[in-house]
């Protein structure tokens, strides 16, 4: 029963690391949109290595005769992404042998720096015969990143990993408490643990991951507003409450008491699998405003402290 409940948490573990995976936005994915009788088609390129350089394609289906494709881009001099019409203008080259292909290669500036970019087709007078541009008209961009160390990086994913591992250990252990069975304090040292390695994968590694890669340290809020950071944050003030509400159990009564009834800390132990599915299915390199950014953060941080002070006064009143 015991290895049957590890390789249910292990194929949990790795359906959640997959969809992360499947939903992240720095990963090339391939494009293709149709403006009137031109169709484009790109395999972005979403990130680039700092100092290095490295190649934009995109082929281009239609009447090209007199037609010249220009590589629109924000750099050099760093403009926003709603100045599109000041981007600078960059004649893309005819890929050898690859009719209807052009290319253009670009040499990324220091981590944490990024351009936007787009496409168009002009005729010889420069006249715009068709555009490429991301959802809603926006434009692409690309990332310049850093080399992350390899005990960093190693350590970083090993965590992450043992943390989805503990939720879904506990996630597992949680079905039979639910079910009025054993294995409350099975769940609850699955939290404590899943607790201790989000913040260990999260901030002990998570800081230098960001310094390395983006020149940055801890945008979570209230000191940033990086979307995957703050996803961190949020699973790990869940896990704390989980795991501060069933200390009891934790620590056999040593160290308090748990502050709800065994199934209700059974729904809560569920419940961090929802909110790692949650955070999952939430594009990994996807970015919201700031406003919406920290109202979602401060009520999610209100709402999680408020069901621990309700559980904990609850619990003290029926003491005495």
């Amino acid at each position: 029963m015991k290895a049957l409940r590890i390789v249910m948490a292990v194929l949990i573990s790795l359906a959640m690391l997959y969809i992360a995976r499947s939903n992240s936005r720095g990963q090339p994915e391939q494009i293709a949109h149709t403006d009137g009788a031109y169709t484009f088609e790109m395999t972005t390129v979403p990130k680039v290595t700092e100092n290095q350089s490295d190649r934009v394609t995109v082929l281009v289906s239609g009447p090209l005769e007199g037609k010249r494709v220009v590589f629109r881009t924000s750099q050099p001099d760093n403009l926003t992404p709603d100045r599109m019409h000041d981007f600078a203008a960059v004649e893309m080259l005819p890929t050898p042998d690859r009719p209807g292909e052009f290319y253009v290669d670009v040499t990324a500036g220091k981590r944490g720096g990024r351009f936007h970019y787009y496409f168009e087709l002009v005729d010889a007078a420069g006249t715009r015969q068709a555009a490429f541009t991301g959802e809603n008209g926006a434009p692409f961009f690309l990332r310049y990143i850093g080399e992350v160390p390899k005990p960093v990086l190693l350590g970083h994913i090993f965590f992450i990993f043992a943390t989805v591992f503990c939720i879904g250990l506990a996630t597992v252990h949680a079905m039979g408490v639910i079910r009025g069975g054993n294995g409350l304090g099975s769940m609850a040292r699955c939290l404590f643990w899943a607790a201790v390695f989000c913040f260990i994968g999260g901030y002990p590694l998570g800081i230098p991951m960001n310094y390395y890669a983006f020149n940055g340290l801890w945008e979570g809020v209230p000191f940033g507003t990086d979307a995957t950071d703050n996803k961190t944050q949020l699973l790990l003030i869940y896990l704390l409450f989980a795991a501060l509400a069933s200390l009891g159990s934790f620590s056999q009564g040593r160290f308090g008491r748990d502050l709800f009834a065994p199934r209700t800390l059974g729904w809560i132990g569920m419940g961090a699998f929802g909110v790692m599915l949650f955070i999952y299915l939430i594009p990994h390199s996807i970015q919201f405003s700031a406003r919406f950014t920290y109202a979602f953060c401060y009520t999610w941080t209100a709402v999680v402290v408020a069901l621990y002070v309700w559980g904990l006064l609850r619990s003290r009143a029926t003491r005495t």
